[in-house]
């Protein structure tokens, strides 16, 4: 189910080939602006044009502009993490970290658009549909392992698990924006990322996960990039 449905709202259906394809061209093509001119400059004329529908599907199927710009986001990012070929099981840390340089490593190829949503999620003028979208798919994986850990009694008395996986995304995505303003280096940004993530759960757990997680660190440390666990690319 979508983040971006409003309580209340009728569920919208596609249910054939023909609308699916024109939901598909609309959403590629905001993706294609955003990377291009920004999130300012995104024309819904032009998007309508680029996508060849009428300006007043665009918003039948999403009602405002910031709601299609949000499910743009999110679908993408639901996509491709879906493709992903994890090897260790939801839950754990090796499963976040998979994640983690996986979507690094494919944002390696899109910079400018990492760039323009990190400009949005950080700025103070965005739209709440928008920054939902950018910010609630991005705690998922960190949400199953630190539930995990509660369930282990793993976790330290004064964590709240919602308010520390939010903690979490948010400096993910700081650390995101440094690498897009190019204030950390591609072959910096990946053991720079993780490093800093482990570094917070330190202060979170204790016990074997807290043990499992030192060890990685002293390994990051001294191996680097040689360290992180092995993953299979998702699909292009």
């Amino acid at each position: 189910m979508s983040l971006l449905k409003g309580a209340g709202e009728p569920p919208q259906t596609y249910s054939s080939p023909a609308i699916l394809e024109r939901r598909r061209r609309i959403l590629h093509e905001t993706r294609n602006m955003i990377a291009e001119r920004g999130i300012a400059a995104l024309s819904m004329n032009e998007i309508g044009r680029r996508a060849h529908v009428a300006k007043r599907t665009l918003y039948n199927a999403f009602q405002t502009r910031e709601r299609m710009i949000g499910a743009a986001i999110q679908e993408y990012f639901d996509e491709y993490v879906s493709r992903i070929s994890f090897t260790h099981p939801p839950g754990t840390m090796m499963h976040n970290l998979e994640r983690i340089v996986s979507v690094v490593q494919h944002n390696w190829k899109i910079p400018n658009y990492i760039r323009a949503i990190m400009a949005l999620y950080f700025s103070p003028e965005v739209d709440q549909d928008i920054w939902l979208a950018l910010h609630m798919p991005a705690t998922r994986n960190s949400r199953e392992w630190i539930e995990a850990l509660d369930a282990r009694k793993q976790l330290q008395p004064w964590i709240e698990v919602d308010r520390f996986v939010d903690d979490l995304v948010r400096f993910e995505f700081a650390t995101v924006n440094e690498w897009a303003q190019q204030r950390i280096a591609d072959d910096e940004i990946i053991v720079r990322l993780i490093s800093g993530y482990l570094t917070l759960m330190l202060g979170a757990i204790r016990g074997t996960a807290r043990k499992e997680v030192e060890a990685l660190l002293k390994d990051l440390a001294a191996r680097g990039l040689d360290a992180l666990p092995t993953h299979k690319r998702a699909a292009e």
